[in-house]
């Protein structure tokens, strides 16, 4: 028996079983990496801030959270990250001096 098949069975009505499937497949796959990110997402920034390679955050991130993330993809979803935190005015600042980590207008530089 499959994990969905586990999680349907106790499921009485065909609209209980979409509603607990539909959850299911937000707790795992791409919904799950968005949201480990988004949690990870003030860390992330703090470091990047204090000069430290995007490819050793991205590897410390891969370590902590169990992903396989490449460069490219980690800058995506980075971008995508403060993109949506800029949209939202959800700006993220350091607790000490206030300043903004991440400038929306800031161009991302590409890291070797």
């Amino acid at each position: 028996m499959n994990i969905i098949s586990e999680a349907l069975a106790g499921a009485t009505t065909r609209l209980q079983k979409l509603e607990l499937a539909l959850n299911q497949e937000l707790s795992g796959g791409k919904s799950k990496l968005e949201a480990d990110f988004r949690e990870a997402y003030p860390v992330l920034e703090q470091y990047l801030a204090q000069r430290m390679r995007k490819r050793s955050v991205m590897e410390r991130f891969n370590a902590a959270y169990g992903y396989e993330l490449v460069l490219a993809q980690f800058r995506k979803i980075l971008n995508a990250e403060r993109g949506r935190r800029a949209a939202g005015g959800d700006a993220l600042a350091c607790s000490a001096c206030n300043r903004l980590f991440h400038e929306p207008a800031q161009v991302d530089e590409e890291e070797v």
